[in-house]
């Protein structure tokens, strides 16, 4: 059970919140509970008397102890929970960077902004506590639900990503980057700025160019072919 705390003093703006985290998790059939909290105080109270949360949805500024300053208090924890600030202050999202905060968002709210928000979260306390191998992605058809083993390498396609697969191909709607940030760094590697590759799937590599067991060849940059190299090696040990 995927266990999220939403804050917020606008109750407005809390049960909106409250209501598209819930819908968007039953979409992506994702078992969640999600509390709503109108004050930070409370929220921290609650926190420090030992129940766990694995996301907090924090609007910024509220009266008494606002989100920045409750992340503050959370970043000592030996495992905090995420944090995704929501605010109509765009000048304050640089400050979540010093609290390890995943996403900014403006409000109001972008309904596929948070999908992306609560997917990569999710997908991230997955990896980190060993769960599922599987992502859920946006694609125009809906959620695609994808097996890290299944993909063998990635590239864009215009301000997409399109998935070469052990089936087929699939275009997901995020920019390269922002894949490469949902993918275990230890399997996946740019060999490449343009091109993300699958280690699994890695056949022989070469100066320029690396073989997969597909047959495929893909480029490799001169500067990343000692670091290409190198994580083959290190999954080879594994």
């Amino acid at each position: 059970m995927y266990q999220i705390a939403v804050c917020d003093d606008e109750q407005s703006d809390l049960r909106q919140s409250v209501q598209l985290t819930e819908h968007i998790l039953q979409e992506a059939d994702i078992p969640c509970a999600v509390a709503a909290y109108g004050s930070s105080v409370t929220l921290l109270s609650e926190i420090q008397r030992g129940r766990h949360f694995d996301l907090l949805l924090l609007d910024v500024i509220m009266d008494t102890l606002d989100g920045m300053a409750l992340a503050s208090h959370l970043k000592e924890q030996a495992d905090p929970p995420g944090i995704v600030f929501i605010s109509t202050d765009r000048d304050m999202a640089l400050l979540g960077y010093y609290v390890n905060a995943k996403r900014y968002l403006a409000k109001p709210l972008d309904v596929e902004e948070l999908r992306e928000a609560l997917l990569y979260c999710y997908q991230e306390t997955q990896r980190r506590t060993g769960g599922s191998d599987q992502l859920l992605l946006p694609t125009d058809a809906g959620q695609l639900r994808v097996s890290l083993r299944d993909i063998r390498y990635a590239e864009p396609s215009g301000r997409h990503t399109c998935l070469h697969l052990t089936g087929g191909q699939e275009i997901v709607r995020l920019p390269l980057s922002r894949l490469a940030e949902r993918l275990p760094e230890s399997q996946f590697i740019y060999c490449h700025r343009t091109v993300l590759v699958n280690l699994a799937f890695v056949q022989r590599l070469r100066q320029r160019d690396l073989e997969l067991t597909s047959g495929e060849t893909l480029p490799v940059s001169r500067y990343r072919f000692a670091q290409v190299r190198q994580a083959l090696l290190n999954l080879l040990d594994v």
